[in-house]
């Protein structure tokens, strides 16, 4: 009889367990953005594939090359857990290289320049050529000293595989009071049409 009532006991604290982990997909909307506490919100449709690679903007002597990759159950703040897209990037004008981060970008990284996982479908927050079931990404963007972000769209160009990024700003990184205002981003806002490497 003691061995049945341990095993209860023992069924009951690892149902407990489970209960205080959730796995939820990565659609689940998290409650005025903080989360549930020790969630995995997991890519459990897989819909965050396929944006894995290297591509690149070429305009004369301009190019900006951005560098994706699907990072697993990664943690900014231990609060919670997700999968998500990161990526960096390196910008050239004229010859010369403003900006190249692409150090930062390693296999459990998980603060990089770009970084999310909002997935959108069909028209949804201003993509009015979409197909109706077309998905498409929305992630963070900095470019610093300012934040914004970034929408990638899938296509296809003369048989390659393409992004269309588009790329926009809603401001500055935190700036204290009586500091200079801060300079422009290196990358510009815009749309880039990017071939897969």
């Amino acid at each position: 009889m003691r061995n049945y009532i341990n095993i209860a006991l023992f069924l009951i604290f690892l149902n407990s367990c489970k209960a205080q982990s959730p796995v939820l997909d990565i659609n689940t909307p998290k409650e005025n953005f903080i989360g549930v506490k020790g969630a995995y919100y997991k890519d459990t449709k897989n819909v965050l594939n396929g944006y894995d690679g290297t591509y690149v903007y070429t305009n004369g002597t301009t190019s900006l090359k951005i560098k994706l990759q699907k990072n697993i159950k990664t943690s900014m703040n231990n609060f919670y857990y997700e999968d998500l897209v990161v990526g960096e990037y390196q910008y050239i004008v004229n010859g010369v290289e403003k900006v190249n981060t692409f150090n930062r970008l390693t296999p459990t990284s998980n603060n990089n320049n770009i970084r999310g996982g909002m997935v959108l479908t069909g028209t949804e927050l201003g993509c009015d050529d979409c197909r109706p079931d077309e998905q498409r990404l929305r992630l963070g963007f900095k470019s610093s000293p300012q934040v914004g972000e970034i929408d990638i769209r899938k296509t296809t160009v003369n048989g390659k595989a393409a992004i269309i990024a588009e790329i926009w700003y809603v401001g500055p990184m935190a700036v204290k009071e009586g500091e200079p205002k801060p300079k422009p981003a290196a990358i510009k806002g815009g749309t880039y049409l990017m071939i897969k490497q």
